[in-house]
Formats: C-alpha cells, structure tokens, sequence
C-alpha cells in the first residue's frame, strides 16, 4: 500500500510538472506580398531575407499591378495560381489588385492572422505623395486597417532592374522588421521604408522620417499613334525623382538614407473639423463624443 501510494504521488508530480511546462513558442507569421507580381526578383529578395525572422507565406498578384493603390478586384474572377518560387520558397499568385490579393491571403489562404504584413521590395521609391498610388504601400495600408502591423518597401528604380540590387534593400528591410517584431507598431499605424542604391556598408544610415509633398518624379503623356488602327494614344511617361527639405523621405533618399516614414490609415483632420465646424454651425466646433450627451 505504501508503495502504490508512493508511486501515485511521483505521478502527481510529474502531470504537475508536464502542465507546469511552457509551450512551445509559436513562430512569428509574416505575409509577404508586392504589387510587381508573383515573380518579380524584389519579392524572392525579400522573402528569402525574412524567413531568417519568422515563417513567411507569400501570396501576391499574379502580374504587374503597380500603381493600384487600394483599389479592388470587383467585377473579374480571381484566379489562383500555386508556384514555387527559385529556392523552394511556396508561393500563391491571385489575379487580383495588391488590396484584393490582401483581402483574399486573409479571408482564405492563410492558416491564421499574420503578425505582420511586408509588401516589396517595389521597382521604384514610393515617396511623398507617391505613397498614395503605390500598389505597395496600398497592401501594407490594407492590412493596418485590418488591424495587422504592416511595412512597405520600396528601392530606388535607378537600381531595380539588377536582381543583385536587392540584396541591400533586403537587409534594410530586414533590420526594420527585425525592430518591429521586437518593439511592434501602434493600432493603425504603416511603415513606409524606401531604400536608395547600395548596401548597408554604403547606406549613411536609416532614418526616421516625415512624408514629403513631392510626388516623388515628373509625369508626362507622350501622344503615339496606333499602328494599325492610327488612333491616337496616350503613354504615361514616369520618371523618378525630386527632393524635398531636410527630414523628409524624399531628401533622405537622395542623401543616402534609407527612409523609414511611418503613415496612419485614417486621414480625418481632427484641427479642421475643429476650425470649420465652427464656421459652419455653433454646434459642429464641439468634438463628436461632446455633441452626443
């Protein structure tokens, strides 16, 4: 008796450990998405520098869908592709807008929520008022609207086209991700980082930094001709560039800085409602939450 009772203690004892045990750490879920395509060489840069950091899912456009912003897929279907990427690295291509794509990874492909969402590395610096059309930064803006910590990247297109290139915006974006894993973000809130050419042994550093007015290059329409129809056309001529004063994305990229600008989701001026309010009507100057009681 005395030896049964010795043996259901050690047992006790030992659930009493087993329970007593952490869990395992579950991994940190990172999204990797862009607005170039499925297939574009910034993206498998980037995947393959965050799987050092977390596991990483990717599920991008199956083509080009630059300059998208957060508009949607509403009136095609949306085709799915699986593809292996070079390296081994899974990957989903949607025939959908960067938003779209963010949409559906969420609703349907994903096993559960991501920690975090990173879109890039972009073919070309999406500064200033750049920001607003970017495919890039429209994913990473519809995923802190989702209430998922978010970050753009973006290279200067004057290096893009090497795939080699990469390589230095990978591990800028690393170290930032790296910083966000550790310190997070705050609800609603994006990182824009735009890289200029080089490497981290080239870059003067990374700067935090304020979002520029510059549309961040000069646009023009070049007026062709179709070649069997001889209707006239119109062609979008984008050329990167600009600067603006010091502290902002765009003059720190044209200084050597990696930028790193953090952009809220909502765009409701709280200083204009207060002013125009009163403009309009007594009542309206009041904050909201005061005009209800």
């Amino acid at each position: 008796m005395t030896r049964l009772l010795r043996l259901a203690a050690v047992f006790c004892l030992s659930g009493a450990l087993l329970v007593a045990l952490p869990r395992a750490q579950e991994p940190y879920r990172i999204l990797v998405t862009n607005d170039d395509g499925v297939r574009a060489p910034g993206l498998q840069a980037l995947a393959e520098a965050l799987r050092t950091v977390g596991q990483v899912t990717v599920v991008a456009p199956s083509s080009n869908q630059s300059a998208k912003g957060t508009s949607l897929t509403t009136s095609d279907p949306i085709m799915r592709e699986n593809l292996t990427l070079p390296g081994g690295l899974a990957a989903v291509g949607l025939s959908a807008t960067p938003a779209t794509t963010l949409r559906v990874a969420l609703a349907h492909i994903v096993d559960a929520p991501p920690d975090l969402v990173v879109s890039g590395i972009n073919r070309g610096t999406n500064m200033g008022l750049a920001a607003y059309i970017s495919g890039t930064v429209g994913a990473a803006r519809e995923a802190a609207s989702r209430g998922v910590p978010a970050v753009a990247v973006s290279l200067t297109y004057a290096v893009a086209g090497d795939v080699a290139s990469y390589a230095g915006a990978a591990e800028a974006a690393l170290r930032v991700v790296s910083m966000v894993k550790s310190q997070g973000l705050p609800p609603g809130v994006l990182l824009n980082v735009n890289v200029p050419a080089g490497t981290m042994a080239t870059f003067k550093g990374i700067r935090m930094t304020t979002q520029g007015t510059a549309r961040g290059g000069a646009e023009r329409f070049d007026v062709r001709q179709h070649p069997t129809s001889g209707r006239p056309y119109y062609w979008n001529v984008f050329v990167e560039g600009g600067t603006d004063v010091e502290g902002t994305d765009t003059w720190a990229v044209a200084n050597g800085y990696v930028a790193v600008t953090p952009l809220r989701v909502g765009e409701f001026d709280p200083a204009a409602f207060e002013a125009l309010g009163r403009a309009l009507e007594p009542s309206a100057g009041a904050r909201p939450s005061e005009r209800r009681r």
